[in-house]
Order: structure tokens, then C-alpha cells, then sequence
């Protein structure tokens, strides 16, 4: 091979680098490298934003707190989920301002949402010396507050790239909808700020951690406020004071270091204590409050009645509660009160008093450790179900006999046992008292009575009106549909709580008119955005006006009569009315060590015509070895008579005194023999004790007569008399058919009966002699002989009937005759033996006998002699009528 070609050959594979060309192809493949990764991150941004939430300003308002105010208008709490109230931009101290802008975002004024430099110094800090620097801003932890958190417990939902790429996004978005000072103010309206409790914004934590209005903070304060929001737990001063003092002094070094302060008001500043600053960390806490039982009835009453939550939906409820009347039943649960005993710790009570013409409820005492014990708990006045016992009588048992039946308030009944199957009803002291009026047994409380009006009006109108009417009453439809005569009593499966029971007697106070009970007036909504609800609560008529205005007659009774029912206590110089209640554990309170029969439960309604207030008094359970059962020292403590004695006071002091209740029209008096029914007036002898006056309904005031009460008389199927050789008469009358009637019924443990004024059932006899009467006479028995004067020898009618002792009634007359007798006469001979005075000894039928001639007439040829004119040995003729010598003649 030629050696040039080899040399040519060989340089020619050396060729020259073209550096240009190099550039040029390294450029081409950059750009299409930043082209396709910029098209992959294009694409990858806009999948992460496809989902993300749409900006609305509306969510980034922070719903305030609910706030609740009293009768005259004071605000007694606020709750919600969080507790919070918005404040405005100028409300914001400059120096509250200076110290957010310091701590968190100090270009917040330049940037459009994201700080690039802020956020890229934060990456750089995490990564390289692990040193983990918050890289958002105002605006974008608003974002997050409002769409990546849980604002219950703080949390974000999520921590991906993709969060956090839809938070810059949403952040620039809100920059150009709204103005830096409006997120500033949503920002600190939003924000958790520690403490106690659930609260929320500025403001709040303001109230809660030094007592005052954000307007009003200093510099320290606000550096305090500034500081905590990083990290709301790490640096709450109350349970972390260093961490907290700490942090305090951050704030105030960079604002120092941002110009915001001297070095002068940063020494002062940070010389401060910060446990100096605040004050007591439960003052401002929405559990366990004052009027806390109040307060959760009006956020349950509030959610019903506007279908909204008043936890998450800010409102300004106005309600009717009484600060005086409420804080005295609070003051009572907690001891504070003098004159109420409780006889242990385990004792509880529920207490409500309600307006009753309105139904508008102006206290609850949900019970003995409901304010100190937090909210929600057990109200014993509201949602507490025990059996009600004899309160109930009243409304259930005798206010429906005066609608229904026509009976007066004096209407009289038999206490008396009553059996049902097997099971004998009986009175709390196993005793009965016999005849009475409804005044004495409803001031008695006793159990028979009551039964039997119940029963009454059962037969009248049926089971089903019962259920319905306590329906309409207010009690729950599952208690009512289980009606049966036990709940004459408040027995059996009738339970309801105190506010039921309070709604049931105000129906009395307001002329028979059922009202829900409420506790709201009034509720507006604090965004503007809907319009105020005021509720409205209509009568519903449940009984006549007549039939609430007369048993409370009875209960006005109860409170001023004589009889002892330890309602006493209630009077005042205005009227009230009163009804108490006790129920008892049976006997299943043995495997307690409670002694069968002995009381669990005591209940006392005070009323007075404008206000109703109930009371329970007793234990939720029994505990073994732990008494829980009324003794008698217990209740001469009378504890619930001095409960609704100082309930009545406050509610006068806060109200001044009740009218009294006014009659309706509609309404008799009627004056009436006693225990008749229907009644009937008295005549003129009708004797005073048995006669009565009472109220009644207009409509059965029509009274019957005296005759209506006397049972008509059998009828006489025989009769015979007929005259004795001794001159009497024997009669005999066929015996009474209802042997019963024969003697009057017992005065005692019976209703009236006619007989206490008729007298019982006789047999009657008149006897005449030539048309006259000569002779009536009576027998207790169906025979009977006496003696009787009528004319000799005369035709005579008997007519026998049946009567009664003390009237003139009679059955039908059977009559018969007979011919009366005369003298019997008859003559013998005699010889004068001896003359004596005015007698003579004489041999007549061959014996001696001494003739007593006082009576006689002694003649001598017809003419009258002397006795002392006859001598022995005269013959005699001697006259005998009836075996009496009446004639004597001389032969």
C-alpha cells in the first residue's frame, strides 16, 4: 500500500470539534427538556388544581358565638362550638398589627398571598439544617384555617405537595377578591388562640386571657396574643407559663429588630411578668356556668326551633329567664340557703317555674351539682322521668267531673277500699276516713276518692278521652296510650319530669288553656342573613275555664283550709295554691335495706295566678346501705315547702305579688242536701247539717226537689185487724219486701242517704169510725197488738200501709172492717150478811164476798138509797158489767 494514503487515510479520521455546533445542539436539548418537563409540571399543577375547593368569601367570615340574654335584655353566656365574636379592622390596636406583621408575616403588605422569598428561606431552613420554619402567610393560613383544617381540633385534613400547591393557589385568589385589611381581620377572627375552652378569634382570647376588649390591649398583651397562635397548646401561659413567657419575648425582640418599638418599650415590655397580665382562667368558659341548666334548655329549644345549631350558627337569643328567680335556685342546689335541708349528698332535686298565662319557663334548677358539674348533664327538672304520685289529682282526676260529670265542688264521696282484681287500693296510712267532700280529700291527698272520680269519668267518657286529654296535657304519647286507674294516682307506668307536671297544673292558672313551655322570646341572627324568628305558642283548650277556676278553688283550699298537708308554708297575702306528691318503693327497695313502702319521691307544685313552679325532691337510684328513702324527721324538715316558700319570695321580689284569680262566668253557687246526686235543694226542715253549698258549672246548676232523694214505696198486698176480748186491736201487714229499708242506713262511711230524713220504712194502720179517724198508729214490725178506745158496738175500717217514720209518705192502703163490742152485763141474787161504810157483805152464789159500791147505784122501788139505809137479811138483785157491780136493787 502507497504510504501517503495511509497518512491521508489516517488524518482523515481526525476531525476538527465544532464547539459551536456543540452549544448550539446542548441548547436545542435543554429547551426541549425544560419544554417537556414545563408541559409535565403544567400538567401536574393543573391535575393538582382540578380539585380544589372555590373561593368564596363568605366562608372566610368566622361564625361568631351564640349569644343568650335574660328577660330584661342582659347577656347571661355565649356558646358555640368555638367561642368567638368578630371584631373590624379598626378595631385592631396598631400595636396588635406590628406584632402579627413581626412574628408571622412581615411583608404581608408587599405580597400577593405568597412569599416566595419567605417560603423558599423556609424549605432551605428545613432541609439543611432540619430547623422546621413556618413558610405561610396571613393569607395562606387562612386559606387553610378555612378549607384544610379541622377547626374542632385543629388538624389539617391533609400535607401533600398537592395541599399545599392548592393553598398558594387559593391564597393568590383570595389576595384578588378582597383587600389586605380584610384578611387581616379574618385572619384574627378565625385564628385559635389557646385558653380554656373552645374559643376562638381575638377577641375572645382577649376576654379570656386578661378580662378586656381588644381595643383596650397594650404591648405586652398583644405580643402575648401575637405569640400564642404558632402554637396554641405549646404556648398556652396557663398550663405552660415559661414556653409562653418565652414566646412572649420573641415577638417582642422582632419588634423590635422590624422598627415597630424602642429599645426603651422593649426592656419595659419584657420586664413585665406575663402571669401578671392575666386573670382567672375559668372566668370566661362556657361549662359549668351560671344558669347552665337555663342555658342548655335554650340551645336544645333554640336548635328546634330555627332547624339550625346554635353551637354553629351565631344567633342572639333573648329568653325569659328571671336572674332573681334563677340564682335562688341555684343558690338552693348549692346549699346556700338556710332554711333547706337536704338529708345527704346523694339527695337530688329538680326545680322550673314557668309564666303560666305565657308558658314562657323563668328558671330551671336542673339539679344539686348541675352548675358546678358542667353542661349537658342529667337536667332533673327537664329530662328527668319519675312517677308523679298524688300532684296529679287535681288536673287528672277531679277537674274533668266538673266538665263532664256536673259535679259541685262540695260533690261528696266515700274514702273507702277500692279493689281492682286482686288488687285493693288503700290510702298512704292504710287508713280510710268514710264520707267527704272533695275539699277534704284533695286537701288529705287521699288515694280512694280520687280513684273513684277518676272512674266516674271513665265511665263516662271512655279510656280513649283519657289517653287524649293527657295528651293535650303534654305528657308523652307513650305514657298516655299506657293509661289505666293507677294513674289516678301517678302510679304504675305514668312517669313524666317536672316540666311536664309544671305544664300540666299551669293549664289551671290559665283558664284551662294548655301552653308549651319555652324558654325563647326572640331570635336573631348575628350575620344579617336571615330574618329574626319570634316564636309563637298558641292556647290549646284542654278543660273549661269554669272547670280550671274550681279546682283551683280546691287547691287554693289545700294551702288556707285547717287540714294539715304541709303546704302551709305557701300562705301569703295574696292567694296561692298548692298540691304535694309522694310515691314509694314498694318492695323494691328491699334488696337496699329500704323498708317496704317507704317514700322515694316527694313533689310540691306552688302556684299562684300568674306563675306555676314545681319541684322534685328525691334520689335517682337506691344504693345499698345508702338510705335513700324519706324518714319521718325527713319530712317534717318539709324541704320542698321551703323550696317553693323561697321560689314564691323571689319571684314576688323580682315581680311583685300575683292578683287573684279571677271567676269566669259561667259559674253558680247552689246551696244542696249533701251527698244527694244529682242534687237536690233542701226544704225548710231539712236539718242544717245536711246541707251544703259549693261551685258549679252554670250548665248543671238546675236543682232537683226533696222527693227526687225518698225511694217510692212498695206496694201493700195484705192487711187484717180484727178487736181482742181485752178491748185491744192486733193487725198484721204483709212484711216489707226489702227488709233493708226497715231501719235507716249508717250516717258513716256511706253517701247520703233519703232515710236520714225520711226515717226507715214502718207499717202504718188508720182506724175510723163513722168517717172519722179516730186513730193512726205505726209498728216497727209486720204484727202488732194495741190497745186502742173506740165507740162499742160501731162498724170500724182499718186500712194498713206501709210509710215512713218521719213523713207523711205512703204506699197504697189495704182496708177491712169490724163491728167493735159493748160492756158485758149479767145479774145475781144476794143477802145482805153485814153493812159496812160504803160497802156490804153479802152471800151471793152460796159465798161470803165484800160488794165496793163506790161505783154503783143502789135503788129501792125505783127510787136511789142510801146505803147506810139497808140492814142484814135485805135481799138483793146485783147488776155486773165487765165483771164489775155497777146496779144494785132492794127487793
Amino acid at each position: 500500500m502507497d504510504t501517503n494514503k495511509k497518512t491521508a487515510k489516517k488524518h482523515a479520521g481526525k476531525r476538527k470539534f465544532h464547539w459551536f455546533r456543540f452549544f448550539t445542539v446542548l441548547l436545542a436539548v435543554c429547551v426541549g427538556m425544560e419544554v417537556v418537563l414545563g408541559t409535565v409540571a403544567l400538567v401536574t399543577i393543573n391535575t393538582m388544581l382540578a380539585d380544589e375547593p372555590k373561593v368564596n368569601l363568605d366562608n372566610f367570615y368566622t361564625q361568631e358565638t351564640t349569644l343568650i340574654y335574660d328577660k330584661d335584655g342582659n347577656q347571661i353566656a355565649d356558646v358555640g362550638a368555638q367561642l368567638r365574636e368578630n371584631i373590624t379592622y379598626d378595631e385592631i390596636p396598631e400595636a396588635l398589627i406590628d406584632a402579627f406583621l413581626s412574628i408571622e408575616d412581615s411583608r404581608y403588605f408587599t405580597h400577593n398571598g405568597f412569599d416566595i422569598p419567605r417560603f423558599t428561606s423556609s424549605i432551605i431552613n428545613t432541609v439543611l439544617h432540619h430547623n422546621m420554619q413556618g413558610g405561610s402567610t396571613f393569607t395562606m393560613q387562612l386559606v387553610k384555617l378555612t378549607y384544610f383544617t379541622d377547626d374542632e381540633s385543629g388538624t389539617s385534613s391533609n400535607k401533600d405537595i398537592e395541599y399545599k400547591v392548592q393553598q398558594i393557589d387559593l391564597a393568590e385568589q383570595l389576595e384578588k377578591k378582597s383587600t389586605k385589611k380584610q384578611i387581616f381581620e379574618m385572619y384574627l377572627n378565625k385564628m385559635n388562640f389557646g385558653g380554656v375552652g373552645n374559643i376562638r378569634g381575638v377577641e375572645k382570647a382577649s376576654e379570656q386571657y386578661f378580662g378586656k376588649r381588644v381595643s383596650q390591649l397594650n404591648l405586652n398583651e398583644c405580643a402575648m396574643l401575637a405569640g400564642v397562635v404558632n402554637s396554641p397548646y405549646y404556648y398556652n401561659p396557663y398550663t405552660y407559663l415559661d414556653h409562653a413567657t418565652d414566646r412572649r419575648n420573641d415577638v417582642l425582640y422582632q419588634m423590635l429588630n422590624h422598627g415597630y418599638i424602642t429599645e426603651a418599650q422593649y426592656d419595659l415590655a419584657k420586664s413585665v411578668n406575663v402571669e401578671d397580665l392575666l386573670i382567672a382562667p375559668t372566668s370566661t368558659t362556657g361549662a359549668g356556668t351560671q344558669y347552665q341548666a337555663y342555658i342548655d334548655y335554650v340551645i336544645k329549644e333554640a336548635q328546634e326551633v330555627s332547624g339550625q345549631d346554635p353551637l354553629n350558627v351565631s344567633m342572639q337569643i333573648y329568653t325569659a329567664m328571671d336572674p332573681t328567680v334563677q340564682t335562688t335556685m341555684e343558690s338552693i342546689e348549692a346549699g346556700q340557703v338556710a332554711d333547706v335541708t337536704f338529708a345527704d349528698d346523694s339527695m337530688e332535686m329538680g326545680a322550673i317555674t314557668e309564666n303560666s298565662q305565657t308558658g314562657e319557663i323563668i328558671a330551671i334548677g336542673g339539679g344539686r351539682n348541675y352548675t358546678t358539674g358542667g353542661s349537658m348533664l342529667l337536667n332533673h327538672a327537664t329530662d328527668q322521668y319519675k312517677q308523679p304520685g298524688s300532684s296529679v289529682k287535681p288536673f287528672l282526676d277531679y277537674a274533668p267531673t266538673f266538665d263532664y260529670l256536673g259535679w259541685a265542688t262540695d260533690h261528696i264521696l266515700v274514702d273507702k277500699a277500692i279493689t281492682y282484681g286482686n288488687w285493693t287500693y288503700k290510702n298512704a296510712n292504710g287508713q280510710y276516713y268514710g264520707r267527704m267532700n272533695l275539699q277534704t280529700a284533695l286537701a288529705r291527698s287521699l288515694n280512694t276518692p280520687a280513684i273513684q272520680a277518676c272512674q266516674s269519668v271513665i265511665d263516662k267518657q271512655g279510656t280513649d278521652w283519657y289517653v287524649d286529654y293527657m295528651k293535650k296535657l303534654g305528657f308523652a304519647d307513650s305514657v298516655a296510650e299506657s293509661f289505666d286507674i293507677s294513674y289516678s294516682i301517678g302510679g304504675n307506668n305514668f312517669v313524666c319530669t317536672p316540666e311536664q307536671l309544671m305544664a300540666a297544673h299551669a293549664t289551671i292558672m290559665n283558664g284551662g288553656n294548655y301552653i308549651t313551655p319555652h324558654t325563647i322570646t326572640k331570635i336573631s341572627f348575628r350575620s344579617g342573613n336571615q330574618s329574626d324568628i319570634e316564636p309563637k305558642y298558641e292556647n290549646s283548650s284542654v278543660m273549661s275555664a269554669q272547670a280550671a277556676y274550681m279546682i283551683s278553688t280546691l287547691m287554693y283550699g289545700n294551702v288556707y283550709g285547717n287540714i294539715f298537708n304541709y303546704l302551709q308554708i305557701l300562705k301569703r297575702d295574696y292567694q296561692t295554691f298548692g298540691k304535694t306528691g309522694t310515691t314509694d318503693w314498694g318492695d323494691s327497695g328491699l334488696e337496699y335495706g329500704i323498708p317496704e313502702g317507704a317514700m322515694k319521691d316527694k313533689w310540691m307544685v306552688a302556684e299562684t295566678s300568674k306563675y306555676t313552679t314545681a319541684v322534685w325532691l328525691g334520689w335517682e337510684k337506691a344504693t345499698v346501705g345508702g338510705n335513700n328513702y324519706f324518714t319521718t324527721a325527713m319530712d317534717s324538715m318539709n324541704t320542698t315547702g321551703h323550696i317553693c316558700s323561697d321560689i314564691l319570695d323571689a319571684i314576688e321580689t323580682s315581680n311583685g305579688k300575683s292578683a287573684d284569680y279571677a271567676q269566669p262566668d259561667g259559674i253558680e253557687k247552689i246551696t244542696h242536701i249533701s251527698g244527694v246526686f244529682p242534687y237536690v235543694a233542701p226544704t225548710a226542715s231539712t236539718p242544717s247539717e245536711y246541707i251544703t253549698t259549693g261551685l258549679i258549672k252554670k250548665e248543671f246548676a238546675k236543682l232537683g226537689t226533696y222527693e227526687s232523694t225518698v225511694s217510692a214505696l212498695s206496694n201493700l198486698s195484705s192487711f187484717s185487724a180484727k178487736q181482742n176480748s181485752d178491748n185491744t186491736v192486733s193487725f198484721s201487714w204483709a212484711a216489707y219486701p226489702d227488709s233493708s229499708k226497715l231501719s235507716a242506713a249508717e250516717t258513716s262511711g256511706s253517701t247520703f242517704d233519703g232515710s236520714w230524713l225520711t226515717g226507715p220504712v214502718v207499717y202504718k194502720v188508720r182506724l175510723s169510725q163513722n168517717g172519722q179517724t179516730v186513730a193512726e198508729l205505726s209498728s216497727s214490725s209486720e204484727t202488732s197488738t194495741q190497745s186502742v178506745t173506740l165507740a162499742e158496738n160501731t162498724v170500724t175500717q182499718a186500712c194498713g200501709y206501709y210509710g215512713y217514720q218521719n213523713t207523711s209518705d205512703a204506699s197504697n192502703e189495704v182496708c177491712m172492717t169490724f163491728t167493735t163490742s159493748g160492756p158485758k152485763k149479767e145479774t145475781k141474787s144476794a143477802v145482805i150478811t153485814a153493812v159496812n161504810g160504803s160497802s156490804l157483805t153479802v152471800t151471793v152464789d152460796g159465798s161470803a164476798a165484800t160488794l165496793d159500791l163506790s161505783n154503783a147505784t143502789v135503788t129501792k122501788g125505783g127510787a136511789n138509797v142510801a146505803i147506810s139505809s139497808l140492814k142484814a137479811g135485805d135481799t138483793l138483785t146485783l147488776t155486773y158489767t165487765d165483771g164489775k157491780v155497777t146496779a144494785v136493787s132492794v127487793n
